[in-house]
């Protein structure tokens, strides 16, 4: 009897830890959410998205070196910007207070939440009053579309 129910435990614990076991299903060095894709359906082509942002530079500048990367990289700030609203989309809140038929206040905010990786910039103007304008592109491939 004694045997038995030995036995009968082991077998239950041979196959509650059998169920423990992991595989290794992908080859060695690949992870990540680009394995796990699926390969695209129907007609999907990546897409390029170019942006231009522009910027000036601040008038507290110590010198024209340090006004230059300042206009610099607010223009590329204000571009990756321009990037986000182009593919990820604008959101718009309004709040307006009337009082008898006039309005009293009304504010409008525009917000955009996203992560951007992969953009590069592809083209740099200085322009002659100090400010400058930067163009840039992302490639909007399979991962994006994933996502979304």
């Amino acid at each position: 009897m004694k045997m038995r129910v030995l036995a009968g435990l082991l077998i239950v614990f041979a196959i509650a830890l059998a169920g423990c076991q992991t595989y290794e299903t992908r080859p060695v060095g690949e992870v990540g959410p680009a394995y796990d894709a699926p390969p695209p359906a129907g007609e999907w082509v990546p897409i390029k998205v170019t942006a231009k942002g522009g910027g000036a530079p601040p008038p507290n500048a110590v010198n024209a070196a340090q006004a230059r990367l300042m206009a610099e990289r607010a223009a590329k700030v204000d571009a990756m910007r321009n990037l986000l609203e182009q593919t990820y989309g604008v959101t718009i809140k309004s709040r307006t207070t009337v009082k008898d038929f006039i309005t009293q206040n009304d504010t409008i905010k525009a917000r955009v939440n996203a992560y951007i990786k992969g953009a590069k910039v592809i083209d740099t103007k200085y322009l002659s009053d100090g400010s400058v304008e930067v163009e840039m592109e992302i490639i909007l491939d399979w991962e994006f579309r994933r996502i979304f």
